[in-house]
């Protein structure tokens, strides 16, 4: 439970030694008790009373004391013997035993503690004819008071054997003078006075109670072990751990990836922390604990292990107890009583009890729980039950019951892990098993748990349990699963293609597979393909009943429709229901799945209004689908993008993508937004790395808009960079895949890209010959943003080929045209250009909205053409006396430097000279408290 640690050569003391415990880690958020502590030790006589519960963090605390007071004096520690039958005088013994120094004067009594500590023989008067023990305890109190300037620790002092008890509370009563005795505790197994009674004796007393600590101390014990974490993980750690800094601790610690720590949201940090063991300490204190009770207060305990939280009158039926026990247990504290009812104190202490109990005891104790509770639970606490007692139809009903609840919670991690744990049972009948998995392949699409999803339905398309057709089912649900995962696009494909010619599909999840063929985003089908499924399954939706399966096939095909320009929005939307049972949850999904669709595609047309309006709706109806949701929280930062609403959306996008992992079709739009918003302030190196997590590597497995979109970006930044060779290179690719999906809805961000490469490049003919095609391509289509892309597109053919007179026109035009539709950012560009050819605006004012937007780049950059042109710019620096806080213009050149651009790199950004920018950075560095620019680098660079 501890060991020695030396304290060091005689600095006042010889080797003096401190019992701690291993893996502890360094003392956090207890600067008030070390505080009081170290206050009483300094002035002897002193008695410390250290009281709290098991593993609040009395043995860092007194250790800290320790190795503080070591540097002047002697300190000895020792934990008392937790045993029903400790030695008599044991942890005396265990102290006085390793005591280095000269002992001073003693009286003949001392020789009777000779027998007892052989060490200090040679340190003692010779031993006393009579031993009995009240002679002992005076030997014993000789020979403390001989040691001098002392402090002694006795740990777990609730634990003392009597003889010990009593030599300390003579120590008490006539102390002596160098003496700090501490004693740690817990009080709920002691008197109110302390271990040793209310006695005041004559020390100096102090009680120091040290409590569990709040949430904020929590984050900061994990963030020593693991680095910083979340507030969600603080969170769940807290309720997890009720505050026991050794259970954080080791909690955290248990950790394989601690960078999952750092962005976890709620479902992710219990997810992460829900798996992990109970810590060592937690199952040693709780063994302590079930140890030393009697037999009906042990009965209770392993029945609260199994059904706490309740009222005591259920703990005593299960426990088979009189119910007076449950109050004992209280009044003891080894039970708590919350508004819940009654129970362990944190879930941990629950935990370890359970896993403590051999299988036989379980199972009977949740046989116990079902006879007594019924079905009066709620849904979960049942189906745990049943499942533990093996009552494998009641687990199955309340399982899915469960399953639902949680979905309905947004919990869909809770809710695939009840139906998973179900499909997997060997002993569930074939016919049960065949409903189950139709319920889980519902769930899990409607979640974002594809990837401990997909090798379950892997396992089950063997089980000879299902029959052909339900099998073929799971085989279409998995299929639509791999669409998720980079990569897998084909193995979908291949799987839903074989699956839905399967005699006995159900035709809902036949005609679910076949909509995916016609849906013109995954993979390279063409637009002549795409059409032809669209009409098998229109063709079939006409025939079915309003419900959830009909709208779920029109949530998958609206938006492919409305992309090809084979309908316009209002015809789509009413074929939509207008009215849905509130009850209906799966109807309510696939309706806000519908809406959340048509948002995404309005989004890319330019109707931002009309698909902000439909995700108002939609994002209502997908409260418990985390997947869907997530697709429509991703069109909303999206357009929150378009619209200059950039505060804060860089960390909502990773928050999306934090919750999604591995889900391509989310993280891609995401990774797609943080790189546009990296490219406006400058940030090449992140934008570059972003653009690259959208798929770009491998556009038949991404979402075809989003890889377009990062191709023309990827493209600006090679323009940026003065490299047209690269920039050619990617739109290149974008126009090739785009005249081979013939899809001229997600023109709009690639073609004015790829003008502006090929113009740079002298490819003027490949620059008219896609626009002519662009245009013809768009014209039946309903989009406001693809016409003003195009418009630009031919804006910038004409600066290739124009005079400046004539082109700067055609760019304050296109810029009104994207201001209309409120797009600032790309409205800006298009003026500034229109400015650099003589166009009558004001570089200052451009300025100005670049910098409210938070483009510090193209900000700077106009302030240079506004001085090149003679133009009074305000200074950027503002008032002086920013102390330590960067001014706004270090924060500028701090953004290039945390990149890794030279002085020279950042003063060619920036329209700077390099001596301005050298000062800059020497300031920036000095109030950074970096030594050297690569440590800064290294601090703060992305």
């Amino acid at each position: 439970m501890g060991y020695l640690a030396d304290r060091g050569p005689d600095c006042g003391s010889a080797g003096a030694r401190v019992w701690v415990r291993p893996g502890g880690t360094a003392l956090v958020a207890r600067d008030r008790e070390l505080a009081e502590v170290t206050e009483a030790a300094k002035w002897p006589p002193s008695l410390v009373l250290v009281e709290g519960t098991a593993g609040v963090g009395k043995s860092r605390l007194v250790a800290e004391l320790a190795r503080r007071q070591g540097v002047e004096h002697w300190v000895g520690a020792r934990r008392c013997d937790p045993s029903r039958h400790p030695a008599p005088f044991g942890v005396l013994v265990d102290l006085l035993s390793t005591y280095p120094r000269t002992l001073g004067a003693l009286g003949p009594s001392a020789g009777a503690v000779r027998p007892h500590v052989p060490e200090l023989a040679d340190r003692l008067p010779p031993p006393v004819p009579e031993q009995a023990r009240r002679v002992v305890v005076a030997g014993f109190r000789e020979v403390i008071g001989a040691l001098g300037r002392v402090t002694l620790v006795v740990e777990d002092a609730q634990w003392v054997d009597k003889w010990s008890r009593r030599v300390l509370r003579a120590v008490v009563d006539h102390p002596p003078a160098g003496l700090t005795l501490v004693l740690t505790y817990r009080p709920e197994q002691v008197g109110p006075g302390g271990p040793l009674g209310t006695r005041p004796g004559r020390m100096t007393r102090t009680r120091v109670v040290v409590e569990p600590l709040e949430r904020d101390g929590v984050g900061r014990v994990a963030a020593e072990v693991v680095g910083p974490v979340s507030d969600a993980v603080a969170a769940a750690l807290w309720r997890r751990t009720a505050g026991l800094p050794f259970a954080v601790a080791e909690l955290v610690g248990a950790v394989r990836d601690p960078r999952a720590l750092t962005r976890a949201d709620d479902a992710a940090a219990e997810r992460v922390l829900g798996g992990l063991p109970v810590p060592w300490s937690v199952r040693d204190e709780m063994a302590d604990q079930v140890r030393g009770l009697w037999g009906a207060a042990a009965a209770l305990m392993r029945a609260a292990a199994v059904v706490a939280p309740a009222s005591a009158a259920v703990l005593s039926a299960v426990a088979g107890v009189d119910s007076a026990e449950v109050e004992r247990l209280v009044r003891r504290a080894v039970l708590v009583e919350t508004d819940a009812g009654i129970g362990f104190r944190y879930p941990l202490a629950r935990q370890a009890v359970y896993e403590s109990l051999p299988a036989s005891e379980r199972r009977r104790l949740h046989e116990r729980a079902l006879a007594v509770l019924g079905e009066h639970l709620p849904a979960d606490q049942v189906a745990t039950h049943a499942r533990g007692a093996g009552a494998l139809r009641e687990w199955a009903r309340h399982g899915v019951r469960a399953a639902e609840e949680a979905m309905l919670a947004g919990r869909d991690d809770v809710a695939v892990g009840w139906l998973t744990e179900l499909v997997t049972e060997p002993a569930l009948p074939a016919a049960d098993l065949a409903r189950l998995v139709t319920i889980l392949c519902g769930h899990g699409l409607s979640g974002a748990r594809h990837r401990e999803l997909i090798p379950v339905l892997e396992r089950l398309i063997t089980d000879q349990r299902l029959s052909d057709g339900a099998r073929a089912e799971v085989a279409i649900g998995l299929g639509l699963l791999l669409m998720r995962a980079p990569g897998d696009l084909p193995r979908a494909d291949f799987k839903i293609r074989s699956a839905v010619r399967t005699p006995g599909v159900a035709e809902a999840w036949s005609l679910r597979g076949v909509a995916i063929f016609g849906m013109p985003y995954l993979g390279n089908r063409s637009v002549q393909e795409c059409r032809r499924w669209q009409g098998l399954v229109f063709s079939r939706i006409g025939a079915m009943a309003p419900g959830p399966a009909r709208t779920a096939l029109l949530a998958s095909m609206l938006q492919s429709r409305l992309t090809l320009g084979d309908a316009d929005i209002a015809d789509l939307e009413d074929l939509l229901p207008t009215r849905v049972d509130p009850d209906d949850h799966e109807h309510l999904r696939q309706l806000g799945r519908a809406r959340c669709n048509l948002a995404d595609v309005c989004a890319w047309l330019g109707h931002y209004d009309h698909a902000r309006a439909l995700l108002a709706n939609g994002l209502r109806g997908v409260e418990s689908a985390p997947y869907v949701r997530s697709t429509g929280l991703g069109t909303e930062v999206r357009l929150d993008w378009l619209a200059g609403r950039w505060s804060g959306l860089a960390d909502r996008a990773e928050a999306i993508i934090t919750a999604n992992p591995g889900a391509l079709p989310v993280t891609g739009e995401m990774r797609l937004v943080q790189g546009w918003l990296a490219i406006a302030k400058g940030d090449v190196v992140r934008a570059a790395a972003c653009l690259r997590e959208t798929g770009v590597a491998d556009p038949e497995s991404a979402v075809a808009p989003v890889v377009l979109a990062a191709m023309a970006a990827l493209s600006t930044v090679a323009m940026d960079r003065g490299d047209v060779r690269a920039a050619c290179t990617q739109v290149d690719a974008g126009v090739a895949l785009l005249r081979h999906q013939r899809v001229w809805a997600w023109s709009g961000d690639l073609v004015p890209a790829a003008v502006i490469a090929y113009t740079a490049a002298d490819r003027v003919d490949d620059a008219r010959r896609l626009l002519d095609q662009t245009a013809a391509g768009i014209a039946p289509l309903d989009g406001p943003y693809l016409r003003a892309a195009l418009a630009a597109g031919y804006a910038h053919l004409a600066a290739a080929t124009a005079s400046p007179e004539a082109v700067a026109p055609l760019y304050t035009s296109v810029a009104a045209q994207h201001r209309a539709l409120g797009l600032p950012y790309a409205a800006a560009t298009l003026t500034e250009r229109a400015a650099l050819l003589g166009a009558p605006h004001s570089f200052s004012d451009l300025a100005l909205e670049y910098e409210d937007l938070g483009a510090v780049i193209a900000a700077a950059r106009c302030r240079h053409h506004a001085r090149r042109a003679g133009t009074p710019v305000p200074s950027t620096r503002g008032r002086r006396g920013y102390g330590r806080a960067l001014s706004p213009r270090e924060t500028e050149i701090a953004r290039l430097l945390a990149d890794g651009r030279t002085n020279r790199e950042i003063a060619d950004t920036l329209f700077l000279s390099r001596r301005t920018v050298e000062d800059h950075v020497a300031n920036i560095l000095r109030k950074h408290g970096a030594l050297t620019r690569s440590a800064y680098v290294t601090r703060h660079g992305t």
